[in-house]
């Protein structure tokens, strides 16, 4: 699928695409956060005083002050004991996993079967072996390990806590009691869900109470904070091995222009959570809206919704006639799309209720 579109501006609400200004609902900036002026003025008073990167990797001389305050306000953000900061969210899952070799946790994986990118890579790389088990399907899931689990081994289960097209959310509360029963441990990449999702924004553990040794999660600066960067909140033993992993000293970690963009960003979302509330209410305003014009969709506080039609082309037609109103929606290949791909649909805290209603009227008027 050709990707044709060139962004011009900072994503939000009204975002620039080919020299034209669109109602945007795409992407992932789903406070807006990428454009705020406390979060840009930050990063460019940290590009003075640091340049562009620190050069060095965080085993040498890579660690500045701003890498290590990201790292101690993640972790009180997580209500954990300590967080790691790496250089991309894709590489949080490969550390995480090659973390979990050194510790000895797990002998096999079991991964959801349209699990991210990274996740898969991380899979791949780790040498164990990898069974796939259909999408957020906990009997696939326990057959899964019951046909392919040798006596006495212990499973990895790795999956997305929000996936990122549909909005699916992980059943976590039933892969915990499962994997459990085989002393097995849980990789969540929870990149959609970070300040998104949860009571204080913690995530889909905190969405549904959920607490326990055998439960690991990560994501990214990168979206609902509005920096860059991969983060991994956890326990002291885990994240210290997380610090000394391959992945993190053997690249230059996040430029400090991008952790005072994160550092912002925490601190932001923490001390203003009717910035949380607002994304619920206009995620339910949008999914209510297109249940009634006839789009199936899960009613959670999920802000990404999606749907397929029968072939690329009427999909691509609905996409092409929105723009001509002015309004962008994403026309996306990805893990678990098919072939032709999906419609997607992301609402920001900023988008108005008048800009989400004028979407829903005009998809209306072309379903």
């Amino acid at each position: 699928m050709k990707n044709s579109y060139l962004m011009e501006s900072a994503p939000g609400a009204l975002t620039t695409i080919n020299g034209k200004e669109y109602t945007y609902f795409g992407g992932t900036s789903y406070y807006e956060l990428h454009s705020n002026n406390e979060v840009i003025n930050a990063a460019i008073e940290a590009l003075k005083k640091y340049g562009v990167n620190s050069s060095s990797s965080r085993n040498s001389y890579g660690t500045t002050p701003l890498l290590l305050e990201v790292e101690k306000t993640a972790a009180q953000y997580f209500a954990c004991e300590d967080a790691a900061y790496l250089a991309s969210g894709f590489l949080s899952d490969i550390a995480a996993v090659q973390a979990f070799i050194n510790m000895d946790l797990f002998d096999s994986i079991f991964i959801d079967e349209i699990s991210h990118y990274s996740n898969n890579y991380a899979s791949k790389l780790s040498g164990k072996s990898v069974f796939t088990f259909p999408h957020a399907d906990y009997n696939g899931l326990e057959d899964s390990i019951k046909k392919n689990l040798l006596p006495g081994e212990r499973p990895l289960l790795i999956t997305d806590g929000i996936f990122p097209i549909f909005g699916k959310i992980a059943p976590l509360p039933d892969y915990i009691k499962l994997i459990e029963k085989y002393n097995g441990v849980i990789w969540v990449d929870d990149a959609h869900a970070l300040g998104v999702i949860g009571e204080n924004g913690r995530g889909t553990c905190e969405h549904f109470n959920l607490n326990s040794d055998s439960l690991f999660f990560g994501g990214t600066m990168s979206k609902a904070f509005g920096g860059f960067g991969g983060i991994i909140p956890g326990k002291k033993k885990f994240i210290e091995d997380i610090k000394h992993s391959q992945t993190q000293n053997g690249s230059t970690p996040p430029p400090s222009s991008a952790a005072a963009a994160s550092l912002t960003g925490l601190k932001i979302l923490k001390s203003n959570p009717g910035m949380r509330i607002k994304l619920w209410e206009n995620a339910r305003r949008l999914k209510s809206g297109l249940s009634k014009i006839g789009i199936e969709v899960e009613n959670t506080n999920v802000p990404v919704a999606a749907w397929t039609l029968n072939s690329f082309n009427e999909m691509n037609k609905i996409q092409t006639e929105l723009m001509n109103k002015n309004i962008s929606i994403q026309l996306i290949n990805y893990m678990g799309t098919g072939e032709a791909g999906a419609l997607r649909i992301v609402v920001f805290s900023t988008h108005t209720e008048s800009q989400i209603d004028s979407l829903l009227f005009e998809l209306g008027r072309l379903l």
